[in-house]
């Protein structure tokens, strides 16, 4: 009976692993579509935010990109329980909250005990709303920061679907980084054309 029960309950385990793994590898090709296909960086990151909590059954999930020059993070795109993009934390200042620290010290902070956590300040609204766990990752390329990708949850968060995180948070930092190199040499190009233009106006005055 013992070895019968073992055996049912190893299965179980199986079976569920394999069933996580589909539903992240789903996230996986979900955010690579939204990169891929989508045309702004709004409609990138907003696509991403609803993957996250439409495949991971996450309470809300938020990214917030780095303004440079003001050295302060801009939420972007929210899905979940949560999608107004104005608020307190519309503009996180850089080494500020939890989202802030992450962006600062460019390392993730993930927990399953969300109440009690000091990193989270407002213990009231995570005892009302019930939540549970938290991930947050920087969005990094070649060591530079270019956001923050954070996720609530009202249930655990196993480490196999952290790790997807960590992944997906690299995904989308790539995302962030191509559509502003993109967007720069759009501008590039847009001002080159107007020299022209203005160049070739006045010689024809000149003339």
């Amino acid at each position: 009976v013992l070895g019968l029960y073992l055996d049912i309950t190893d299965r179980k385990r199986a079976e569920r692993a394999l069933s996580q793994r589909s539903v992240l590898s789903s996230l996986s090709a979900e955010i690579s579509t939204a990169i891929t296909q989508s045309d702004s960086l709004s409609s990138i990151l907003d696509r991403c935010c609803k993957a996250l909590v439409g495949r991971l059954d996450a309470a809300f999930a938020r990214v917030w990109t780095l303004n440079k020059s003001e050295n302060v993070l801009e939420l972007q795109a929210s899905a979940g329980m949560y999608t107004h993009l104005d608020g307190d934390h519309a503009r996180i200042p850089m080494g500020k909250f939890k989202i802030g620290l992450i962006a600062q010290e460019g390392k993730p902070h993930w927990t399953n005990q969300v109440i009690g956590d000091p990193q989270v300040g407002d213990q009231g609204w995570a005892i009302r709303e019930k939540m549970v766990a938290f991930a947050g990752h920087p969005l990094n390329v070649e060591g530079e920061i270019v956001g923050v990708m954070a996720v609530f949850a009202r249930h655990p968060l196993a480490q196999l679907t952290v790790d997807a995180l960590a992944l997906a948070a690299d995904s989308i930092a790539l995302g962030i980084h191509r559509k502003r190199a993109d967007e720069d040499l759009r501008q590039a190009k847009i001002a080159a054309e107007a020299a022209s233009r203005a160049k070739s106006d006045f010689l024809a005055n000149m003339s």
